[in-house]
């Protein structure tokens, strides 16, 4: 009996080896399938997963060719008068007639006021009449001095009386000229303040009877900074648009040479034909110069765009079909775009669709005609 439960222990104990043994085996033999590969005719690997690319974002592209543009400095001007001259009287009296009217154009040395004659007719024929008897006497004094019977000195004192009878008669004959106020200069007679009956005075004391005001040519005066003045030069032709819309053909004549001392800045003027005197002195203008011409690109506002560090600038087509964005300077602008600098002379621009694209990205571009003017 005790050598029966002994044979059964043992056995037991036999038994579990075995099973252990077997386990670890089976353990080890899964492992090391593991780097056995596959023999052939197994069964296939699972398929790996494969990413296919988004397909590029299609824009609307078109070619830019440069053209030559000319640079302008943009000033604000006014009109004003050529010459304003004043009227007045070079001798006094009672004003017998006014010729003209306010607002007349008038030629130079036109009658505008006529002043009475007064004792003037009466002084004149003293004058004259003094003048005949001091020929008589120095024509005596001649004849008597080449005789011997009268000295030099009082031919020389006759011929003295007669020069200063002839002179009181030229000052005579000038004063009655004087009554005769006439224009000095051609032009519009912008004022007259005087009427028949008015009193008018000469000397220190002289009145001012109007003015008149010449338009032709007229001259329309601007400031330009310091920074620009050199660019300037007198003989430029310039566009000068007035305040009613019409737009005229200037020409710079005078360029200062000493800035005024508040606004730093030097007066111009140019002179614009006006022969009809349609344009009025004191109207607002709009000067634009001509400073270069350079070459640059005229393109719509909506192509335009900023790059990360705020830099204005346009995205073209560069290479296989990659966005870049380049740079562009605004030189000037018109009601329906901008003409820009920077870029080169022909250029693939994205029109539609750049605000969905960035620097160095791949695109599909789709090409639209350029030739309708902006881009």
């Amino acid at each position: 009996m005790a050598r029966d439960e002994s044979g059964t222990m043992k056995f037991s104990h036999i038994l579990a080896v075995v099973f252990a043994i077997g386990a670890a085996a089976w353990v080890l033999s899964g492992n090391l399938g593991d780097d056995v590969p596959a023999a052939e005719g197994d069964a296939e690997p699972a398929p790996e997963t494969v990413i296919e690319a988004s397909p590029a974002i299609s824009v609307r592209v078109a070619t830019s060719v440069a053209t030559p543009h000319a640079l302008e400095l943009t000033l604000t001007g006014q009109t004003a008068a050529e010459r304003i001259v004043a009227i007045s009287a070079r001798t006094g009296g009672r004003v017998d007639s006014v010729e003209v009217r306010e607002g007349d154009f008038v030629d130079a040395g036109d009658l505008i006021v006529r002043l009475a004659p007064d004792d003037r007719m009466e002084r004149l024929e003293r004058a004259r009449s003094s003048v005949r008897l001091r020929e008589i006497e120095h024509e005596a004094a001649s004849r008597l001095a080449e005789s011997g019977w009268q000295s030099e000195a009082a031919e020389a004192e006759a011929l003295a009386q007669l020069d200063q009878a002839r002179s009181d008669l030229a000052a005579i004959l000038l004063e009655i000229e004087r009554t005769r106020i006439k224009a000095p200069i051609s032009g519009i007679l912008e004022e007259l303040d005087v009427e028949e009956g008015s009193i008018v005075f000469s000397g220190a004391v002289a009145d001012t009877l109007g003015k008149i005001v010449d338009l032709d040519p007229i001259t329309v005066v601007g400031f330009v900074s310091e920074t620009r003045v050199a660019s300037i030069e007198t003989g430029v032709r310039g566009m000068v648009t007035l305040a009613t819309g019409e737009t005229v053909t200037g020409v710079v004549r005078y360029i200062a040479r000493t800035a005024d001392e508040r606004t730093r800045t030097y007066r111009i003027e140019l002179d614009i034909p006006n022969p009809q005197h349609t344009i009025p002195a004191g109207m607002t203008t709009l000067v634009r110069l001509p400073l270069a011409t350079v070459p640059s690109h005229f393109l719509s506002p909506s192509i335009l765009s900023l790059d990360d560090a705020g830099t204005l600038g346009v995205k073209i087509i560069s290479g296989e079909s990659t966005v870049r964005f380049l740079p562009v300077t605004i030189i000037s602008a018109e009601a329906d775009g901008y003409h820009v600098a920077g870029l080169p002379e022909r250029v693939t621009l994205i029109t539609v669709g750049h605000e969905f694209v960035s620097d160095g990205e791949s695109v599909t571009p789709v090409y639209v005609d350029s030739s309708s003017g902006t881009l």
